[in-house]
């Protein structure tokens, strides 16, 4: 019987650095307990004309005192981050304010028609193209409008197109949410898709739940997808 419990504190003790990083306060203070539980019943039990090895009970009260340190660390490093976060959104959200009426370009697929006004479809080619479309989708993935792209279009690097909200045979659609994507294809003959993104004014900021996002010409852009800001068109 003796020999099992030593077994079990050698094998729990062994079990208790590479874990402790991922396990919570509660399980860890449930592994320390149950170390301790394991280390009395062994003194208890151990043959007093053999005494336990003192070289392996020294490692085992080691693995035990790292544990502890190791808890306490990842305890601290987790409060820290905390404050971080708090005190990162609390900066971030006093200075968004100041970005209405600003220009703003975010990465995304998504666009919005308000029924009246051409919309700006931006996209950018990492290599010069021999030909290539623009195609839009309604919200319920339906194709309504393809724009064959030429000249400089087809240049690597950024550009700008315009859509003036009517469909492939000519009729306005209604205002509301579409997709757009381009596809093109390089000297080579090789299929590429290019990077789309939307540029426009910042009408207003929104605190959601999930996270804080801009009204970007009536369109949600959450604030992680924005990579630039300017204070004009």
């Amino acid at each position: 019987m003796f020999d099992n419990v030593t077994t079990n504190i050698a094998t729990m003790g062994g079990n208790f650095g590479p874990t402790a990083s991922s396990v919570s306060k509660s399980e860890a203070q449930e592994q320390k307990d149950q170390f301790l539980k394991l280390l009395t019943f062994q003194l208890r039990a151990q043959n007093p004309l053999k005494p336990y090895d003192n070289q392996e009970f020294a490692t085992q009260l080691a693995q035990f005192s790292q544990l502890e340190q190791l808890s306490d660390i990842k305890g601290v490093l987790e409060e820290q981050s905390e404050v971080n976060m708090t005190l990162s959104r609390v900066m971030s959200n006093s200075a968004l304010p100041g970005m209405l009426g600003k220009y703003a370009k975010a990465y995304t697929t998504n666009v919005n028609y308000d029924g009246d006004q051409s919309v700006s479809l931006g996209f950018d080619m990492d290599m010069d193209a021999t030909e290539a479309k623009a195609t839009i989708y309604d919200d319920k993935g339906r194709i309504v409008r393809t724009m064959e792209l030429s000249g400089s279009n087809l240049r690597i690097g950024e550009h700008t197109i315009q859509w003036d909200g009517k469909d492939d045979n000519g009729n306005t659609l209604d205002e509301g949410n579409y997709s757009f994507f381009v596809d093109f294809k390089n000297a080579n003959g090789s299929e590429q898709q290019a990077s789309t993104f939307t540029y426009g004014k910042i009408e207003a900021v929104r605190f959601k739940n999930n996270g804080t996002v801009l009204i970007v010409d009536g369109l949600e852009i959450p604030i992680g997808d924005v990579t630039d800001i300017r204070s004009e068109s």
